[in-house]
């Protein structure tokens, strides 16, 4: 009868300490809203050939490919970026991390070998007549030396040990995730400042540009003033619109300098050992018209901080299982051999031999509120990781869906001021011819100018704001995908 009984018994106390791993389901949409969102939102509301002509951005559920920055062509963000990759502190900081968490891994995976250690002790001991009943004088003091090997192995029948070890493969495995994600932060970063600095570098060359026309706008006047045609109000006006311009050069190249020192830290370089490319002027890429971005469950299974958070929840439910076998019993093999003599000399003589082995079975009979305690404190780490889990899967969605959103509108916000530029500029050339012929006041020429300025400001900044939309897209669908 008690044969029978015993598979039964342990199948039930294995089930006991063997909580199944689920990774938590959050619904995640087979594709995009934005797609069709934009779609009605763009050509719906086209009222003109020009305002159909703006075309939104294509969303392609296609896989990905290639890290971005490499299908820009800009030969110079390429080599920041892998730069970064090697040198920035806190990938070295994360690289650190998995180290540790590997060495932990196989610190963890020796439970699963036996234990043996070598002993070795010289003692004096003498002994109370009230240890050895029935003398009559105390024994003389004996000087004992012992030489000899513990080895102990448990058992590990309940899994107890081999979950702490897959636990900690699973944080092994959430390390390597999280070093993908800086990585990928980093690679954003540096592509976001990078874009700033050249976004900066354009419109400080805009305000130089139009400083020197304004210069010759001011010398126009004076020279009218001079030869009784003009009056001494359109110079100052004049020169009011240069001087303005002027002013806003300062804090333009204040934001270069600034972008400048950031890419030096991000490279992990002093301000000073900057590469010489980004001490000159460059262009901001070529923005594309089509993402191929993947899907939302190519993005839950492919965003590294989503990975990392399913990796934390394996742990964590792992560790579950290990807190609720220590409900079970602990069966160790455990053996003691050596010698033990009075003179170091006598040792290793024939009879000073000592050997212990046997089974050692340990069980929690009044330390169960101990272990109770101990996995409640693992299930709240597990109810914890869970809901991280569920909210880094939201926040990847909403990110993505956002960021798709923003670069979708830049890029519409973008083309509609390539197209006000160049009424603005043909308006400053028609203010100025209309001008000289005699056919129009002065306030039309600075109105113009001043117009054309701000377009000219709102483009390039424009031009920068559609950049980093586009690298905040890198960035949500997960770090890799190709552009055309």
């Amino acid at each position: 009868m008690y044969k029978k009984l015993l598979p039964t018994i342990i199948g039930v106390l294995t089930a006991c300490g063997t909580p199944a791993y689920r990774a938590s389901e959050v619904p995640v949409p087979a594709s995009y809203s934005v797609s069709s969102a934009l779609t009605s939102t763009s050509l719906g509301s086209a009222s003109s050939a020009e305002d159909a002509s703006i075309q939104p951005v294509v969303v392609s559920s296609s896989p990905v490919a290639a890290p971005f920055w490499t299908e820009l062509g800009d030969t110079v963000l390429t080599s920041l970026v892998r730069e970064a990759q090697r040198a920035n502190m806190d990938v070295r900081v994360a690289q650190s991390r998995l180290t540790n968490a590997r060495a932990s891994r196989r610190l963890a995976s020796f439970d699963l070998l036996p234990t043996i250690t070598g002993v070795g002790s010289a003692s004096r001991l003498q002994q109370s007549m009230a240890q050895v009943p029935g003398l009559t004088s105390q024994l003389p003091a004996q000087q004992l030396w012992d030489v000899g090997f513990d080895a102990s192995w448990e058992l590990d029948i309940f899994g107890r040990v081999g979950r702490g070890v897959r636990a900690q493969s699973a944080l092994v495995e959430s390390s390597e995730h999280a070093l993908g994600d800086i990585q990928i932060t980093v690679a954003a970063e540096v592509a976001r400042t990078y874009f700033e600095l050249r976004g900066a570098q354009k419109q400080l060359e805009v305000a130089k540009r139009n400083t020197d026309n304004q210069r010759e706008i001011v010398k126009l006047t004076e020279n009218r003033l001079a030869a009784g045609s003009g009056t001494a109000f359109d110079t100052e006006r004049a020169k009011s619109v240069l001087y303005l311009t002027l002013a806003s050069t300062p804090s333009i190249e204040a934001q270069i300098a600034q972008d400048r020192n950031r890419l030096a830290v991000l490279l992990g370089r002093t301000p000073d050992a900057l590469p010489a490319a980004l001490l000159d002027s460059g262009m901001l890429p070529r923005l594309p018209d089509t993402l191929y971005v993947g899907s939302p469950d190519q993005l839950v299974r492919r965003r590294p901080d989503v990975l990392q958070a399913e990796r934390q929840l394996a742990a964590k439910s792992l560790f579950v299982g290990a807190a609720r076998a220590e409900y079970l019993p602990r069966i160790n093999l455990a053996a003691r051999a050596g010698y033990v003599g009075t003179s170091i000399d006598s040792v290793f003589k024939r009879g000073n031999s000592r050997l212990l082995v046997g089974p050692v079975v340990t069980f929690p009979l009044f330390d169960v509120g101990r272990v109770r305690e101990k996995v409640e404190v693992a299930r709240a780490g597990e109810e914890e990781a869970e809901a991280e889990y569920n909210s880094t899967v939201l926040r990847a969605l909403e990110e993505s869906e956002s960021s798709l959103v923003t670069y979708d509108r830049a890029h519409a916000r973008l083309a509609i001021l390539e197209d006000a530029v160049r009424s603005s500029a043909r308006a400053a050339d028609l203010a100025k011819q209309r001008f000289e012929a005699g056919l129009t006041d002065f306030l039309q020429v600075l109105d113009a100018e001043r117009t054309l300025l701000d377009a000219e400001n709102q483009l390039a900044a424009g031009h920068t704001s559609a950049a980093i939309a586009l690298v905040a897209v890198y960035k949500a669908a997960g770090g890799t995908w190709p552009i055309r």
